[in-house]
């Protein structure tokens, strides 16, 4: 059994996060990154959701010592609300994010499986997710690395018996009111017997092929403003609703029913469409435009680089490579500098008022405001938007970078930033 490619831009001895929650999964993660020579930092993470969690943290560290990894507990508090899976999981990765930021880790493994994408992609499909979702969980977000995607779970338990490695059992896992344990349990089983094949193969093949639609859809999307409508009437339909959809991401992604009552206002078939939260969409002038109810920025906040920073509704992540990016980003809702040509101090803040800056590509200044009108960003809430900036500015969220911090064939480090809707 071999990690994937997912990590093959880590050196041999890079510093690395692996999660690990005892069950065999983690634990042949943990085996398997320690072979590969990586400096390793186990983390146990416990909710505090049952009793008896000590006896999982000793297996960890027991197993860490073995395998010459550094142990490290993180006690979390899961909030209150619904869906305590989702909640849970959010609590658990801000947790490893911690600890990666504190000790300089390259990457964070997580031991999600060829099964556990399955079941993913399961659980979209009861959601009635898009393409997106369907896609399932990509092999690499950020600082977060899946490498046993390729892996069968029954692999990393043949993995721990032959290591002689005893995986603790959570209970959670026998509650079918838990979604994922009743597709796990009842539902797959049934499935596989009904069809005579393996469905997670199936599955997992299906979420491969929905990302490589995705990626391309998302590459045309980017290629389109979503306030003209001339334009965006002339686009096939499945387009012009990604168009849509990548313009309404903050704070957080849209319904398709709210992406087509967008798509009926650009049509003349209504004169305003609500959205989730209080704002509206209107057409003016053969444009559409975002009216938001608010629009006052958020006090400005430092992002580390490396580094994470909430900026009102909209979570700023910053990473850095070491090689140029194998795709590169849209430049809107993520983005590629020279990191060599950006200061160590940065803010995440709203634009000044008449405050400009030179666009990537571009021989003049702009306008922030001028910028952020062209990226779709109604007026009312153009102070409220995030430019990431030092003295001056290096990324205006939603439209492009500075031209002065562009990647040339002389860069050696890569500033990766990303903009994505903060969990609540």
């Amino acid at each position: 059994m071999n990690l994937s490619t997912a990590l093959d831009d880590l050196a041999p001895d890079a510093s690395v996060v692996v999660g690990c929650s005892g069950g065999a999964d983690s634990l042949a993660l943990l085996a398997l990154a320690c072979d590969h020579g990586f400096d390793v930092h186990a983390v146990y993470v416990d909710h505090g959701l049952r009793p008896g969690t000590e006896h999982d943290a000793e297996t960890v560290a027991r197993a860490a010592a073995r395998f010459g990894a550094t142990p490290h507990t993180e006690c979390v508090e899961v909030g209150l609300g619904a869906n305590l899976e989702s909640r849970a999981r959010d609590a658990r990765y801000a947790a490893l994010e911690r600890v990666r930021a504190r000790v300089g880790a390259r990457a964070i493994l997580v031991a999600h499986t060829r099964d556990d994408q399955a079941e993913t992609t399961l659980l979209q499909m009861l959601r009635g997710a898009g393409t997106s979702g369907l896609a399932g969980m990509p092999a690499r977000r950020g600082y977060v690395r899946r490498p046993l995607l390729e892996v069968r779970r029954r692999e990393t338990h043949e993995l721990c018996a032959r290591l002689q490695l005893v995986p603790r059992h959570d209970p959670m896992n026998d509650d079918l009111h838990h979604r994922r344990v009743w597709l796990r349990r009842e539902i797959i089983p049934r499935l596989e017997g009904g069809a005579d094949r393996d469905l997670v193969d199936v599955l997992a093949r299906q979420a491969e092929v929905l990302r490589d639609d995705d990626e391309l859809l998302e590459s045309l999307a980017a290629r389109h403003a979503p306030d003209d409508v001339a334009a965006l009437n002339a686009l096939p339909r499945a387009l012009a609703r990604r168009v849509i959809r990548r313009w309404l991401a903050a704070p957080a992604p849209p319904s398709i029913a709210t992406v087509d009552r967008v798509l009926a206002v650009a049509r003349g078939d209504g004169r305003a469409a609500e959205l989730p939260g209080g704002d509206r969409v209107e057409r003016v002038r053969g444009r559409l435009v975002r009216i938001g109810t608010t629009g006052h920025p958020a006090a400005p906040v430092r992002l580390g680089l490396p580094g994470r920073a909430r900026f009102g509704t909209v979570e700023i992540e910053a990473w850095i490579e070491h090689g140029p990016p194998v795709a590169w980003p849209d430049g809107r809702t993520r983005a590629v500098c020279d990191a060599d040509l950006v200061p160590a101090a940065v803010v995440v803040r709203g634009a000044a008022p008449g405050e400009k800056f030179r666009p990537l590509g571009r021989s003049g200044s702009k306008l922030l405001h001028d910028a952020l009108a062209e990226a779709g960003v109604a007026a009312s809430l153009r102070a409220a938007a995030p430019v990431v900036a030092a003295t001056e500015p290096v990324w205006v969220v939603g439209y492009r970078i500075d031209h002065r911090v562009r990647v040339t064939s002389g860069t050696r480090r890569f500033l990766w930033l990303s903009a994505e809707p903060a969990t609540p």
